[in-house]
Order: C-alpha cells, then sequence, then structure tokens
C-alpha cells in the first residue's frame, strides 16, 4: 500500500511539473532566444577569432640517417623530439624568425602561442603557431619551420631535421571562437536554468488562487466555491433609500 501511494505521490509531482513547464513555456523560450541571441552576437562581433598555423618536422638520429635503422635509433629520434620542441622556443631561435620576419612580431608573443606535439609518438613532431591574424600566423609558422632545423642540429650536434610540411600559401585554420557551439550551449544553459528557476519558484509558492490549486495540493475534489459578487453600491444605496 506505501509502495501505491508513493507512486501516486510521485506522479503527481511529475505532473505538477509538467503543468509548470507548459505555464511558463512562452516566457522560458523567450529568455533562451534572448540569450542564444546574445551569445551569438558576442561570439561573432565582439570576440576576436584565432588562427593556428602548423608545419611538420622530421627528426631522425644519426645513424637512422644513414640507413641503419634499429630500436635504438627510433628511441634516440622520438626522444629528441622532446628535445627539439623545447629549442624551439630559445632566444636564438625566436630572434631569427624575428629577424627573417622583418620585426613585425615580438620574441615574446611568438614564445606564448607557439607550440609542438609529437605525431603518434613517431619521429614527426608538428609544431603550432596561434594567432589573432591569419596572414601572420602563417608566416610566423613558415619561418620557424625554415630557420627551426638547422638551429637544432646546431645545438643538439646529432641527428638531422628536415621540414616535411610547411603552411605555405594555404590559409591558417580558424580555430576559436566555436560560434555555433557557444551559441548552443548558452540557449541551452538558459532553457534549463529558466525551466529550473520558474519551478522552483512554482512549487515554493503555497498560495491558493484556484479550485484546480486546492485539488493539486491536497487530492480531494472541491464540491463548491463560493462565486465572486461585484456590487454597484451608488445603486444599492439608491435602492435603500427608495424603500424607505
Amino acid at each position: 500500500m506505501n509502495e501505491k501511494e508513493n507512486s501516486q505521490e510521485y506522479s503527481v509531482s511529475v505532473i505538477q511539473i509538467l503543468r509548470i513547464l507548459l505555464r511558463y513555456l512562452l516566457p522560458i523560450l523567450i529568455i533562451t532566444a534572448v540569450v542564444g541571441a546574445a551569445a551569438f552576437v558576442i561570439n561573432a562581433k565582439f570576440i576576436k577569432p584565432k588562427y593556428r598555423a602548423e608545419a611538420m618536422i622530421y627528426v631522425s638520429a644519426k645513424d637512422y640517417a644513414q640507413g641503419e635503422v634499429s630500436t635504438g635509433n627510433l628511441s634516440v629520434a622520438k626522444q629528441l623530439v622532446n628535445t627539439y620542441s623545447i629549442i624551439l622556443k630559445t632566444d636564438s631561435v625566436l630572434s631569427e624568425v624575428v629577424e627573417s620576419l622583418g620585426g613585425s612580431v615580438t620574441a615574446s608573443r611568438i614564445k606564448a602561442n607557439l607550440s609542438a606535439s609529437s605525431v603518434d609518438n613517431t619521429e614527426i613532431f608538428r609544431i603550432y603557431y596561434v594567432d589573432t591574424d591569419r596572414e601572420l600566423a602563417a608566416r610566423v609558422i613558415d619561418a620557424v619551420a625554415e630557420i627551426a632545423p638547422q638551429k637544432i642540429i646546431d645545438v643538439v650536434k646529432t641527428g638531422e631535421a628536415s621540414v616535411i610540411q610547411k603552411q605555405g600559401d594555404k590559409p591558417a585554420v580558424r580555430i576559436s571562437p566555436n560560434v555555433t557551439r557557444n551559441t548552443a550551449v548558452a540557449a541551452a544553459a538558459a532553457f534549463i536554468i529558466s525551466a529550473v528557476a520558474f519551478v522552483l519558484i512554482s512549487m515554493l509558492d503555497t498560495r491558493v488562487r484556484t479550485a484546480e490549486d486546492l485539488t493539486d495540493m491536497f487530492g480531494y475534489p472541491v464540491l463548491g466555491t463560493i462565486p465572486t459578487i461585484t456590487a454597484d453600491l451608488e445603486n444599492v444605496e439608491k435602492t435603500e433609500e427608495d424603500d424607505e
């Protein structure tokens, strides 16, 4: 019996929530649309897009470059990827990059936006440069790819490094902001938050306004209601005077 009553109480609460959502569906949709539109405008008009340019460099151990392939040489080459990635951001490399670009960008800016990672744990590593200037991003990554290999070999004094892919004439790829995704996330969050807010406000409001409220709150049918009677007091007073 208790399980049946608990099931009925649960069903009633779900029905109440659905009624509240239907009652406030229009304002919820309006809030969702306004927030979604605001997120779209902010992402599309006020946030500067960022672009990523990339190049790939192949590294090899000295003996491996001469044709002697061994597990040890492959391991050394993979370790050199991490070493080369660090050397990329040294002042000696960045200063030459800045000079080759005619001083159009600072070394600190390049260092902050330059990164590198191994490609699937192989002897190839990819270098990235991200900037709000699409053309500058491509120019910087090509300059780094041009200068870095020989500079790295001069420092490490072992192995070889060669560029296998540059940005070239291809435009840098836009990576942020993702206007569609951000708009969808903002709209979904607005819908959920507004729906929860209206449900909580309605559930916490214990005032009784209609006969349906009594039925929903106590589960008993309403036998009758007292109608609201409005009267013109002036006409009532005149009627009373005429009777006198």
